[in-house]
């Protein structure tokens, strides 16, 4: 089978979440101290050992990534036992492995439950190339957080939220990398010792490669358009700026209060408000996509969120994309067009 048949498989999946937010979620020990409960119904992306959390038969992700070429030719480090617990739990998913690991997948027998889907990576790809999973992708792969990042962008997914990606090895330093112990949500009863494989030097480029594989996702998604916050509690992944996880969730109505058409969205409305008004734009930005996500084909919207987006896109020095916001606001939103037209001006004036 070539390489264009293997991937054609994935043409279905281009943009089929366009304009949802998703969730991608590592194995850090964050996790274990985040309520992912609010994760049910969400479009999730994990990554490796995640079905080990107590709460996946709740999640039931629906793509399962894979990129340690350690999945498909360590005999001593076998994946089949992954899946095997994933079948066990009744949980329906598409796994996506790199074409390096076809000969190894074709021949497992995954049941109806596991659609195994490949990516390729390509050396030659360049940063301005469209991520397009029925071609080759760029080779981002020290790190299956950036094989489910492009996986999310190819999707259409956006905004895009990290948690559980930790990341603590990216602050090890020469003299504590013979004691340090990596260690995820789950137990083990032997946490990885990196040292036991890797020379420090040779550690240290991996970690080098690493990074410049993230800066060269954030430009891309800069570039593109596209929105990842990190919303991984604590860690030392700053590539994406940060969000709080809970503030991505409007609490449920009290026993008894009112319900109706638009209340979650004003609760979202006025959680961004909040945050706009203590400086943090960011945060305030990913709870407006919610808020516009949600307002879709609603009978009641909320007006005058696409120019609150345009205002948390200003101060985030994204001048051109707030543009497009304000003048969308200005053009939809009549009532507002007294608020929308010093801003637009202003736009237009730093833009000449």
């Amino acid at each position: 089978m070539t390489i264009q048949e293997l991937l054609s498989k994935n043409a279905p999946l281009k943009n089929c979440h366009a304009g949802r937010r998703a969730f991608v979620i590592g194995n850090g020990p964050s996790l274990a101290s985040q309520d992912l409960s609010h994760l049910a119904g969400e479009v999730t992306i994990v990554a490796s050992w995640f079905h080990n959390h107590p709460l996946a038969t709740l999640i039931r992700p629906g793509y399962w990534v894979l990129a340690d070429p350690a999945g498909w030719d360590r005999p001593d480090q076998p994946f089949l036992p992954a899946i095997n617990h994933v079948k066990s739990l009744n949980i329906h998913t598409r796994l996506f492995v790199p074409s390096a690991g076809y000969q190894y997948y074709s021949n497992l027998n995954n049941g109806p439950l596991i659609e195994t889907h490949f990516y390729h990576f390509d050396y030659t790809r360049l940063d301005h190339d469209v991520i397009d999973f029925t071609q080759p992708v760029p080779p981002y792969s020290q790190n299956v957080v950036l094989s489910s990042l492009m996986l999310a962008f190819y999707m259409g997914c956006d905004p895009v939220y990290f948690i559980g990606c930790d990341h603590d090895f990216l602050a090890i330093t020469k003299e504590s990398y013979a004691n340090h112990k990596e260690e995820h949500f789950y137990s083990e009863s032997q946490p990885a010792r990196y040292d036991l494989e890797f020379e420090w030097l040779e550690f240290e480029a991996c970690m080098n490669r690493l990074r410049d594989q993230y800066q060269r996702l954030a430009h891309y998604a800069r570039r593109w358009g596209h929105n990842v916050f990190n919303a991984t509690k604590g860690g030392c992944l700053e590539y994406f700026p940060r969000v709080e996880f809970e503030s991505l969730f409007v609490p449920a109505p009290a026993k008894g209060a009112a319900k109706g058409p638009g209340l979650e969205q004003r609760a979202l409305l006025e959680g961004a408000m909040a945050l706009i008004d203590s400086g943090n734009a960011a945060a305030a930005l990913a709870i407006i996509d919610e808020a516009l996500r949600r307002n879709i084909n609603q009978s009641q919207r909320i007006d005058g969120l696409s120019l609150l987006k345009a205002h948390c896109l200003t101060c985030l020095g994204q001048p051109r994309e707030a543009l497009i916001w304000a003048r969308q606001d200005y053009h939809c939103n009549p009532g507002n067009r007294d608020h929308a037209l010093p801003l637009i001006n202003r736009l237009e004036a730093l833009l000449t």
